[in-house]
């Protein structure tokens, strides 16, 4: 079959498969069969389709996400290694890291990142800012490896440690936190690409979605200096904010482009940290 009527049966199927974006998603799969990328696709239309297409055309059609298809996501103009024991980055992550560079730290500040799933968080800001000593820790080890295999190939310096969430830790501290924790509450209507393939210890928190946020609150100021900073992706904001005020953090909320409340910026608490 040539591309261009490969493609149009494609975005048909698609379409009624309920995929947001059928077109796209139709030249991406198109573009891994072909080995080649979107530009080509486009410019080709009398390209004969490999047999193999089909094949991908179908796992989309069940609504498997094209990133865990394709095998990649880009974050933050790098493109990182997926697979489904982590999630897929989002883009609305992005304000979180602009938010942490945006902070007044230390040149060589140290930095934790909690859940680090494909490493995205820890592996850019340990790009953006070099000179950062970068930890990360996650509870599957199937993530961290996916997370110190994009480090590597990427050429960031990341410390992995395998635990859940403060676990992994022993005898240190950091002038930055921060995490993308679970914030989904069970049961919480998901579309499909998430509710079927994602990981669920990566996506819930708890009958009101709230679990982790209140563990990080109750436990992070005793890795924190004094005048360190938490930040957190928000979920449900208010039941974030409320956690973290619960613990006497000094709380701030930073929108998104759309607008929506995404990124909790949490200053030390004010008694003094077992550690230093």
């Amino acid at each position: 079959m040539r591309l261009d009527d490969w493609l149009r049966e494609a975005v048909r199927r698609l379409e009624l498969a309920g995929v947001p974006e059928p077109s796209t998603d139709a030249q991406m799969l198109a573009a891994l069969a072909l080995g080649r990328d979107r530009v080509y696709v486009l410019s080709h239309p009398e390209q004969p389709v490999p047999a193999e297409a089909e094949e991908l055309l179908r796992r989309r059609e069940a609504r498997e996400p094209l990133a865990y298809i394709l095998g990649w996501r880009e974050f933050y103009g790098r493109r990182f290694a997926v697979e489904r024991s982590v999630l897929i980055p989002r883009q609305e992550t992005e304000r979180l890291i602009d938010v942490c560079l945006g902070l007044p730290l230390p040149a060589e500040a140290d930095v934790l990142d909690l859940g680090t799933g494909s490493g995205c968080i820890a592996v850019t800001l340990a790009l953006e800012r070099p000179l950062w000593r970068v930890l990360a820790t996650d509870l599957s080890m199937e993530a961290l490896g996916v997370a110190s295999a994009n480090a590597a190939r990427l050429g960031a310096k990341v410390g992995f440690r395998y635990g859940d969430l403060f676990e992994a830790m022993r005898g240190a501290a950091f002038d930055l936190i921060v995490s993308n924790p679970p914030y989904v509450r069970e049961g919480e209507p998901l579309q499909p690409e998430i509710a079927r393939y994602e990981p669920p210890q990566a996506l819930y928190a708890g009958p009101d979605g709230d679990e982790a946020y209140r563990r990080i609150a109750a436990e992070a100021g005793e890795w924190l200096r004094p005048d360190g900073w938490l930040v957190v992706e928000l979920g449900d904001a208010q039941r974030a904010v409320e956690a973290f005020e619960r613990h006497g953090w000094s709380v701030r909320v930073e929108n998104d482009l759309a607008g929506l409340p995404r990124v909790l910026v949490a200053s030390r608490l004010a008694r003094s940290s077992r550690r230093s």
